[in-house]
């Protein structure tokens, strides 16, 4: 894979991401229902997306991923155009590794003390898991070079 292609690729899947938060915090704050997304008792966005655990200091866990994924998609969009830019290489990966961390966090949340599971976080997880093997692809390469 090409390098032109991880970063088309890292983009495509930032503003996946900022779609997948944005519907969490739309959710979170009232605005949309998550009822495709509560299909039982340990599959219930409602209880991960709306319970204590959903805001950290006073911020909405889901604004804090809408925020990640934008500069995400600021970085790779800047890659596209300056295509040599290394430290935007580095940003992208410390970036993404910084996400996949947090990202692990609310996952031991859902497991270990809500005991429940939200499929749109789990799909935002993924994707921010892809976006950093993808960022550590494309680091890799280019110090190959």
């Amino acid at each position: 894979m090409g390098n032109k292609r991880i970063v088309m690729a890292l983009f495509v899947l930032a503003l996946i991401g900022i779609g997948l938060s944005t519907y969490s915090l739309l959710h979170n704050q009232g605005f949309a229902s998550g009822v495709f997304c509560t299909i039982g008792e340990k599959l219930n966005c409602d209880v991960v997306n709306k319970g204590p655990y959903s805001v950290m200091l006073g911020v909405p866990v889901a604004l804090i991923g809408v925020i990640g994924y934008l500069f995400l998609v600021a970085a790779a969009g800047l890659k596209l155009k300056n295509p040599t830019d290394k430290s935007l290489t580095k940003f992208l990966t410390l970036s993404s590794i910084g996400g996949f961390l947090f990202a692990l966090y609310l996952s031991g949340i859902e497991a270990f003390i809500l005991e429940t599971w939200c499929l749109v976080c789990l799909t935002s997880q993924v994707t921010i898991f892809a976006i950093m093997i993808l960022s550590l692809l494309l680091l890799h390469k280019e110090n190959r070079l």
